[in-house]
């Protein structure tokens, strides 16, 4: 969507293929003053693929340039509508209620007229009598089925026929498509849109659609009597095959010591030192091990399935390779309706698996990377196998893709269901001593970099340093010490400890000396970054000077000077640089990394005692809020720090932001990451745990 926005504005340049970069490009286009007058019409923006960017709108700037105005629809209540509804500048609500009888009739009259068609009073009457022609969506459906019923003297019995109900009205669309147009074919093409995660493309459903007769769900009498067996059928063939040639490349391979690890049932535990990869094969003899897929469907039995679903899905684009969904949510919900919910509850979720099943096995033999990491590991977490999903995740073209988001949400929240963190550095470090006699030293750096990043989001710092200062040695020794990678090893090596350095509950004295590293870290970063041009590297400076600023910052609050910098420098070049990367996102309209800096000016431009230093706070929340939600790492560290500041004034309402603080690693990062335990031990402090007793007696009274 951002993309197609951005050509419509005829922005000049590259436009990016990722999401944050692609945000922080709406951004800044939307709020320069610059542009041209336009006015930006986006129907339904809860219907958008659920995402923290989609959800919060961050890909919309606080402040619209004054030549835009912006209209969009969006359902009361949703994540966007909240979220555009706690802006600080409100934007103006118009609520759509039903509509009015004069407007039912007009829409029926403008779209049955365009095909020359129309209807008598007594039908115009009949049809909208029914109370959900009040819905624009049930009346547009109704009228679709209108123009192709083709019995002219049986058009007021159809109307009569007509399910009172928008699901109702969708589930006999469903069943006229099954008896008119595929059969199982259009069943099939159905339920992979409903499993998939964000739609498919035309060509991967004709890929799925070619196995056709396959392509039939054991009914509930053979689930019944084939029990689990049924399940297994799915992926059968595919499984003998592996066995045959499990250690044929990389990835089977360390399935192997996957499949160990879960028979240890302690994830976090280190895999065996025995594993040896040294005898690995090519990986392009994995591929020739793949099932071959059968030829994709024929044309003319796709044109059929097509026809009748393309009013219903969203269009392909201007390449044709756009992703085909249902256009409306409502469509998802028949679907489910009709072909997920029959039965016992066990035949429900059978269903559910064998369909993922199918899209599991496909999206594992698929070429295109891109996709195959936005699907396969989904499916997989749907399936619970998870040592599929930790070979999956540790392919490297996955890897990368999902490594490319700053805080590897995704990646994260896999790996926690495929091993752990600590399963996910062993395996990631065993998969790079096998690819360092294989690739380049820059193909290694690059690498080991990258999984650095990964693992210091994980909490897993120990590993991630020990990587990189391999990727920085490589670097500085072999590859000519390039200021644009020198830039990136060292602003990384300055998050990895100034993560660490945050493992302490409260800033002490005994801090002077690792905050005075990560400064020295941060500064040499700097010194590469600086002169490097273009939006990305300004906003990696940013970056890098909220770090810096955070730093000189709990430097100032220890209170002691080491080596020559001393206690009051520390706060005015903290000023500074908070200053520095507030202009920076101002600039580049990052509003979430704009609420880290007011986080920064709170906590250490301002002392406890000062009123101003709680106002700050309050905006940092809620900026943070509007750019990223509740459940972010920022948000749960502003909130841990406003528990620190009122900590000795009112216990009881610092209990409530440890806590809530501690809700929102847990979503994030899980229970037994270093944050979220840093976090569980502050509440679990004597005096905290008095008072969420008490908080659980108060609740227990007032229910």
């Amino acid at each position: 969507m951002l993309q197609r926005m951005l050509k419509e504005l005829k922005y000049v340049g590259e436009i990016p293929a990722d999401t944050e970069s692609l945000v922080r490009l709406s951004n800044i286009t939307l709020s320069s003053p610059k542009l041209e007058p336009t006015v930006l019409f986006f129907d339904a923006l809860n219907q958008l693929d659920k995402s923290k960017e989609s959800e919060q709108v961050s890909w919309l700037p606080f402040e619209l340039s004054p030549n835009v105005r912006l209209i969009c629809s969006v359902i009361n209540g949703t994540p966007c509508h909240c979220s555009l509804a706690g802006r600080s500048v409100q934007p103006k609500e118009v609520l759509c209620g039903p509509l009015d009888l004069a407007s039912r009739r007009e829409i029926v009259d403008q779209v049955l007229t365009k095909f020359n068609k129309r209807l008598d009073s007594v039908q115009m009457d009949c049809l909208l009598a029914k109370e959900a022609s009040a819905n624009p969506l049930w009346l547009s459906i109704a009228c679709e089925e209108l123009r192709v019923f083709g019995l002219f003297s049986k058009v007021t019995e159809m109307i009569k026929d007509l399910a009172d109900g928008l699901l109702e009205l969708l589930e006999q669309v469903l069943t006229r498509f099954e008896e008119e147009s595929g059969g199982h074919l259009m069943v099939a093409t159905l339920c992979f849109l409903e499993c998939s995660r964000h739609g498919l493309l035309e060509r991967e459903l004709l890929e799925l659609l070619g196995e056709d007769e396959t392509l039939k769900a054991p009914t509930e009498k053979e689930f019944i009597e084939k029990g689990p067996d049924a399940a297994q059928e799915i992926s059968k063939q595919k499984k003998v095959e592996e066995s045959d040639n499990l250690a044929n490349d990389l990835s089977k391979k360390l399935h192997v010591t996957v499949e160990e690890t879960y028979r240890k049932t302690d994830f976090d535990r280190k895999v065996d030192d025995e594993f040896d990869v040294a005898d690995i094969e090519d990986k392009d003899d994995a591929k020739a091990s793949l099932t071959k897929r059968p030829a994709p469907l024929p044309a003319a039995k796709w044109a059929v399935v097509f026809r009748s679903l393309k009013p219903f899905l969203r269009p392909c684009g201007d390449s044709g390779e756009g992703r085909l969904d249902f256009y409306h949510r409502a469509m998802s919900k028949a679907v489910r309706k009709k072909y997920f919910k029959s039965g016992s509850e066990d035949y429900r979720k059978f269903l559910y698996t064998w369909w993922h099943g199918k899209l599991a096995e496909y999206f594992e033999q698929v070429e295109n990377h891109d996709r195959k990491a936005e699907e396969l590991p989904y499916h997989l977490e749907k399936l619970l196998d998870h040592s599929r999903l930790a070979r999956c995740l540790l392919e490297w073209p996955v890897f990368e893709k999902l490594s490319a988001d700053e805080h590897n949400i995704e990646l994260l929240r896999s790996w926690r269901k495929a091993g752990g963190y600590a399963t996910a550095a062993t395996l990631y470090t065993k998969s790079l001593e096998q690819l360092s006699s294989q690739a380049s030293e820059e193909e290694i750096a690059d690498k080991k970099w990258r999984v650095a990043r990964f693992l210091c989001c994980a909490g897993q710092y120990k590993d991630a340093e020990s990587l990189l200062s391999d990727a920085i040695e490589l670097e500085e020794n072999v590859l000519g010490a390039r200021k644009s990678k020198m830039a990136d090893l060292f602003q990384l090596l300055t998050d990895i400890k100034s993560e660490v350095s945050k493992l302490a509950e409260f800033i002490s004295v005994n801090d002077t000396k690792k905050h005075y590293k990560v400064i020295q870290t941060a500064l040499k970063a700097i010194s590469f970054r600086k002169n490097l041009k273009g939006d990305e590297n300004k906003y990696q400076l940013g970056l890098i000077e909220l770090r810096l600023s955070f730093h000189y910052g709990a430097f100032f609050r220890v209170g002691r000077p080491y080596e020559d910098l001393t206690s009051s420098d520390s706060r005015i070049k903290c000023e500074v640089h908070c200053h520095n990367a507030l202009q920076i996102f101002q600039e580049l309209g990052d509003a979430g990394h704009m609420a880290e800096a007011y986080q920064n000016i709170a906590t250490f431009v301002y002392d406890d005692t000062d009123p101003a230093q709680n106002k700050w706070y309050k905006k940092a929340l809620e900026v943070c809020i509007q750019a990223y939600g509740e459940y972010h790492k920022l948000t749960g560290r502003i909130v841990f720090n406003m528990g620190i500041v009122i900590e000795y004034k009112n216990k009881k309402e610092s209990y409530k932001y440890y806590k809530r603080a501690y809700d929102i690693d847990c979503e994030i990062f899980g229970p037994t990451h270093p944050t979220t335990l840093r976090t569980k031990s502050v509440i679990d402090e004597p005096a905290f745990r008095i008072i969420a007793e008490e908080m659980e007696l108060e609740q227990g009274k007032s229910s």
